[in-house]
């Protein structure tokens, strides 16, 4: 009777150890899940990072990289905000790129936070030209869509062709990829022709780019 009471108490202990042990192992299973998931994040943020860095390589201007915050009006053509102002070294006509080509510039900017007009408003316009043909024209976003405007018809602008900035182009460097013409129009006047471009960048889920800023120094270097 006694070995049966002492065997029955031994195991409401050793239960009750059990227990408590499978919840201290639950426990650290959410924990390391957590760690892991923060991990990931990590990894994909690093790759990102790693792609926006391959920019900075062809230009000598000191880079950063920068957290879209929110849109002032839709997802295509509103003014993008991000996470980095002047105490950044962002200033206004800062150049704004992404992994896949050119975003747009910086028309204003407070200590923390810039805006970035994308080459998807109205009011943005680019020299452009064409390659391998070697069209140039102007870029514009018209009738909802970014379009090349007199185009020199002797130049033979067709579809395929990359869409590339144009040393003509004021604040923005020569070489920047635009996107691809996707149609020529040739039913305008004859002097002149338009052609219609896809984008580069998927303005509607574009989350982080880079800003190149007007310093030489320190050149190539992401933050």
């Amino acid at each position: 009777m006694g070995s049966w009471a002492a065997a029955r108490f031994a195991d409401l202990v050793l239960g009750h150890n059990s227990k408590r042990d499978s919840e201290e192992l639950r426990t650290q299973i959410v924990e390391l899940m957590l760690e892991n998931a923060s991990l990931r994040e990590q990894a994909m943020k690093a790759d990102r990072y790693r792609l926006l860095l391959g920019w900075t390589r062809v230009s000598s201007r000191r880079a950063i990289a920068a957290r879209v915050l929110y849109r002032t009006e839709g997802l295509i053509s509103g003014t993008m905000v991000v996470d980095r102002g002047s105490d950044d070294g962002v200033s206004v006509n800062s150049i704004c790129l992404a992994p896949d080509g050119l975003v747009g510039v910086v028309t204003s900017c407070g200590e923390a936070t810039s805006e970035i007009l994308p080459l998807t408003s109205p009011q943005v316009r680019v020299s452009c030209t064409t390659r391998p043909s070697g069209a140039m024209g102007m870029l514009q976003f018209e009738r909802g869509s970014l379009r090349i405007m007199n185009i020199d018809p002797t130049l033979d602008a067709k579809p395929g062709d990359e869409v590339v900035t144009s040393r003509f182009g004021g604040v923005y460097p020569d070489g920047l990829l635009i996107g691809t013409v996707v149609s020529v129009d040739e039913s305008g006047s004859s002097l002149a022709l338009s052609a219609t471009v896809t984008p580069a960048v998927d303005f509607e889920s574009l989350g982080e780019v880079i800003i190149l800023l007007k310093d030489s120094t320190d050149a190539g270097r992401i933050e």
